[in-house]
């Protein structure tokens, strides 16, 4: 039976449907030469996709200029803006409930865990998992973000396969690309580094991106390409500016919630 799957096949299924129909053909593709077994299923699943993705997102593409194209730069700001908004809303909620929680220990608890709690410094004790928090959960907002692209494919939400290791994949110059996408050039740590480079390598067109162009990169691998910040959204034709004023506008907000907070 071949492993081949048509992308006029999956276009008018549920997203159910499609990943039943992905699964199937994944299950007959040879990964006799991954050596890596974590990452065979990754391989099979991105075998299936990448051989219908380009039809796929020519489709995806024709839809949006038949449709009032998202990438127009006024629907392109609402959707943007309706997206970090629900993060700040969405954020702020769990910073009151985590403020609520660190004050009724720095009050009740007998037993301090460290010198914040002992000291009753309730900004110093919550900062810390506040911006650990903001920092773990902004990682899928690139991802939101970025899926209004119709050049961006998300294989959870379209196909409901989540490929280890990939994020989102590119359609750039007649070439889909599989990716990591990260916050920050330095977001990936030391030991985090050969991991990424294992999961990405194991693709015909990887690709490591950082939505911002800040800080030094820490991925350096010379097999495969990365990219940082209005590079990465030109791609995909979105506004940077757009982008980045958003996400100012969010994280300000959330900046003022906690202030607030902690003057109470």
């Amino acid at each position: 039976m071949s492993t081949e799957l048509a992308a006029d096949e999956l276009i008018p299924l549920s997203v159910k449907e499609r990943k039943a129909l992905i699964l199937h053909h994944a299950s007959l593709i040879d990964v006799i030469h991954i050596a890596d077994e974590d990452l065979h299923t990754a391989y099979k699943y991105a075998k299936v996709i990448s051989s219908i993705a380009p039809a796929y997102f020519q489709y995806q593409i024709a839809q949006d200029r038949q449709n009032g194209s998202v990438l127009e730069l006024d629907i392109q700001s609402q959707l943007i803006s309706s997206k970090t908004e629900k993060f700040a809303d969405d954020f702020i909620e769990w910073l009151k409930a985590d403020f609520e929680n660190k004050s009724a220990i720095l009050d009740h608890h007998p037993n301090p865990r460290n010198l914040f709690e002992l000291c009753g410094t309730k900004l110093l004790v919550t900062s810390n998992s506040v911006t650990r928090n903001l920092s773990t959960t902004m990682g899928s907002l690139w991802e939101q973000i970025s899926n209004i692209s119709p050049y961006i494919i998300n294989p959870e939400l379209e196909f409901g396969i989540k490929i280890t290791g990939i994020d989102i994949l590119l359609f750039s110059e007649v070439t889909v690309k599989f990716a990591q996408l990260k916050t920050l050039k330095g977001t990936l740590t030391g030991s985090q580094s050969p991991r990424a480079k294992k999961e990405l390598s194991v693709h015909d067109n990887p690709l490591f991106i950082a939505a911002f162009d800040l800080g030094r990169w820490t991925f350096n691998d010379p097999n495969i390409p990365r990219i940082a910040g209005q590079v990465f959204w030109n791609k995909i034709h979105m506004d940077y500016n757009l982008v980045e004023n958003h996400v100012r506008t969010m994280l300000q907000k959330i900046d003022q919630a906690f202030t607030d907070l902690a003057a109470k």
